[in-house]
């Protein structure tokens, strides 16, 4: 990313005892590395990152924002209402109250219409959600749509990976984003085709 002139910074936001506190370290991480001192911020958001920075994402405390990457999932979604419901011990164990609000708060778009936003879309379930499978399709059938995400957006691409996968392969991800950040457009060989059949993941269960 350096080689593209882009500066990277990693926020470790996420606070185990909820949202509130998850959003009040991210404000903190943004002052303290003064990212306004930029010409432009560029951000891109995994799922969560979602449901904590859009309600801060305010013109006082970041001006420049100019465009945001939304990593989005039909199926990864849902896990945060499996741990809660099926698996509440031991996700309190390991993650805390905060993936409870995460499966209790709706999301709340990002309004602001002088930022370009994009949205990269997972089409692969992860273990989890595979071996939670009937739970998953409890909570409604699986819409893969752009329009399916609540969220404006200028651009919207499909990635054939799962949400572990967005992370450990993010450099396959990259030359998308970095044209989104040039362009407020992905790349002309983007994939931007729903997927036109969904199979239903099974358990065993």
């Amino acid at each position: 990313m350096a080689k593209d002139g882009v500066d990277l910074y990693v926020a470790k936001f996420v606070d185990r005892s909820g949202l509130d506190d998850s959003r009040e370290r991210l404000r903190a991480f943004i002052r303290a590395q003064r990212l306004e001192r930029y010409d432009r911020v560029h951000v891109f958001a995994f799922l969560a990152g979602g449901w904590t920075f859009n309600p801060i994402a305010d013109h006082d405390l970041l001006p420049n924002l100019s465009t945001v990457v939304y990593d989005r999932s039909p199926y990864q979604e849902r896990a945060p209402r499996i741990a809660m419901e099926k698996l509440h011990f031991l996700a309190w164990l390991k993650y805390g109250p905060v993936v409870f609000d995460v499966a209790k708060t709706a999301y709340a778009p990002l309004e602001a219409d002088d930022v370009k936003v994009g949205l990269v879309i997972e089409t692969t379930p992860t273990s989890f959600i595979k071996r939670h499978a009937a739970d998953a399709q409890r909570q409604g059938p699986y819409a893969f749509g752009c329009d399916a995400f609540n969220q404006r957006h200028d651009d919207c691409a499909y990635v054939a990976k799962s949400h572990n996968e967005l992370y450990t392969d993010f450099a396959d991800v990259w030359p998308e984003v970095r044209a989104f950040i040039k362009t407020g457009r992905f790349t002309t060989s983007a994939n931007r085709m729903a997927p036109a059949l969904i199979l239903e993941v099974t358990s065993r269960d």
